[in-house]
Parts: structure tokens; C-alpha cells; sequence
């Protein structure tokens, strides 16, 4: 789904083991904007809206934290790593 062999950043519903960039487009407030890793993908009651548990990429070789957060999928960008 790349160009080559980089990753296309788009929009679309996240899957486990997919990146995505966790930013206030995404509706997520007061945690800055960084790449994550999808653990958990769980769809929301509401329409056009996922939670997701997510481990931050930078953290991914040290000792990484699960996140959850409640995202706005018209705003969330989604790398597909396979």
C-alpha cells in the first residue's frame, strides 16, 4: 500500500498494528500530536468515531505505555504497515 517502501498516510479506519497520528484533528485534546502504534481497534456508539489503544511510536523500543483514546475518524491520519 506504499510508495516503494514507505508507508501512504491517508485517511481510513485503523487496524491493529496500523501507525496513526494522534493529533487535536483527530478530536484528541492536550496530549500534543505524535505517531502511535495501533494495539486495539474498538468501534465507538457514536458514528464516525473509533477507541483506540495505542502505544506511541517513540516509545515502542523502551518501556512503552498503552494509551487509550476516543478518536474522530475524519481527522485521523492512518499509516498501513503491511
Amino acid at each position: 500500500m506504499g510508495h516503494g517502501t514507505h508507508p501512504v498516510a491517508r485517511y481510513s479506519t485503523p487496524h491493529a498494528g496500523d501507525q496513526v497520528f494522534i493529533s487535536p484533528a483527530a478530536g484528541v485534546h492536550g496530549h500534543g500530536c505524535f505517531w502511535a502504534m495501533v494495539v486495539e481497534a474498538i468501534p465507538a456508539l457514536v458514528k464516525g468515531a473509533m477507541y483506540l489503544k495505542v502505544v506511541p511510536v517513540a516509545e515502542i523500543d523502551g518501556n512503552p505505555t498503552v494509551r487509550t483514546f476516543c478518536v474522530r475518524l475524519a481527522g485521523l491520519l492512518t499509516r498501513s504497515m503491511s
